[in-house]
């Protein structure tokens, strides 16, 4: 995977939780002991409580909706960039990320292998590796979509558009479409919603769409994806940007398109002897408190 995502730069300061967290766990010789999560709002978060079933069937997500809360050891990473931060100050930490946030920060974490399969784009296309989302735009209706929201789709499933998601990510227009610039009217395209999207779009696909585009403007921000949701339901944005699918809360609602599949890559701290994790291991993590034994020398 090319080194093409910037460092996520808002959260390179240590956290006060990472921070204390480092300070009372020495070098972390018991191997994995804290786990990090992000907020309930955030794509990453549904997507990876639902994958991670245990050995007996059961989800993180189940437990959760049981009213089982995650065990003490447990710290909450507000963005991408902050559990990026918090795992990197913590030599017994251990969170979870979009695939794509990985390659530009491998001077602080490193991916492990899930199940003895490694994190790659090829592992997800072969369905090898299990950690795996949609990353979706929601809009209230095909009809209300705007002219710019649908040309800028197009781009992105264009040849030009598929060659960049395909970088780091998988590409699901089927068949490529052929793509015209804009000649329309508008001029400012909105976005709201998941972190774990906003890269993507951000740093590659915007640039390369105004390129095309003289002239229009794309606000892409980063607001987490229940917030994409509501954004797009209250007429805030053009699109919603979810890293999942869509909530239950918002069917018949909204509408959703799959511009692209992630994986979800399980980080720890880069000289962190650890080179896989389990299903049942990250599950007993995070909801009994169970330590991950780092690899035997």
């Amino acid at each position: 995977m090319k080194k093409k995502f910037l460092a996520l730069g808002m959260a390179a300061a240590m956290s006060v939780t990472a921070v204390g967290l480092m300070a009372g766990c020495g070098n972390g010789s018991d191997g994995i002991t804290v786990a990090f999560t992000r907020p309930s709002t955030s794509g990453t978060y549904g997507a990876f409580n639902e994958l991670v079933v245990n050995s007996e069937g059961k989800s993180i997500d189940e437990a959760r909706e049981e009213g089982l809360e995650f065990a003490r050891n447990v710290q909450t990473s507000q963005e991408t960039g902050n559990v990026i931060a918090d795992v990197s100050a913590a030599p017994n930490g251990l969170g979870y990320i979009s695939l794509g946030s990985v390659a530009a920060n491998t001077d602080k974490i490193k991916a492990v292998k899930v199940n003895g399969v490694e994190a790659t784009v090829a592992n997800i296309e072969s369905g090898d590796y299990k950690l795996s989302r949609p990353f979706n735009f929601v809009y209230p209706s095909e009809e209300g979509l705007s002219d710019l929201a649908k040309n800028f789709i197009s781009f992105i499933e264009s040849a030009e558009g598929q060659e960049l998601v395909n970088e780091d990510y998988i590409g699901q227009a089927d068949p490529v479409v052929d793509y015209t610039p804009y000649a329309g009217t508008e001029k400012t395209l909105t976005l709201t919603g998941s972190t774990s999207v906003q890269p993507l779009l951000n740093e590659f696909i915007i640039p390369a769409f105004k390129e095309l585009n003289p002239g229009i403007t794309v606000n892409c921000s980063g607001t987490g994806s229940g917030q994409g949701e509501t954004d797009a339901v209250d007429g805030k944005n053009d699109m919603g940007m979810i890293s999942r699918a869509l909530g239950s809360d918002y069917e018949g609602r909204l509408v959703s398109h799959t511009i692209a599949l992630d994986g979800i890559a399980v980080i720890v701290q880069k000289d962190v002897k650890l080179s896989n994790v389990t299903f049942d291991q990250l599950y007993d993590l995070y909801m009994n408190g169970t330590a991950i034994p780092f690899d035997a020398e």
